[in-house]
């Protein structure tokens, strides 16, 4: 990936409010991968390995 540095200038108040909100994303989303990652590991406890082509499919179907 090819990658360019740029210089601007932006409100400091949007600024501090923008990184704030980047800040809390990036952990709530941590925190739901924790979760499903618990959940999944719980479940394969109790009922054995999720099949790979189940997986697979979930995968295929996950947004992002």
């Amino acid at each position: 990936m090819k990658t360019e540095k740029v210089s601007l200038s932006v409100d400091s108040e949007l600024l501090a409010e923008a990184r704030q909100r980047s800040v809390v994303y990036s952990l709530r989303r941590q925190v739901l991968v924790d979760r499903q990652r618990e959940f999944l590991a719980d479940w394969e406890s109790e009922f054995g390995a999720i099949p790979g082509e189940a997986l697979a499919e979930m995968t295929a179907l996950w947004p992002g």
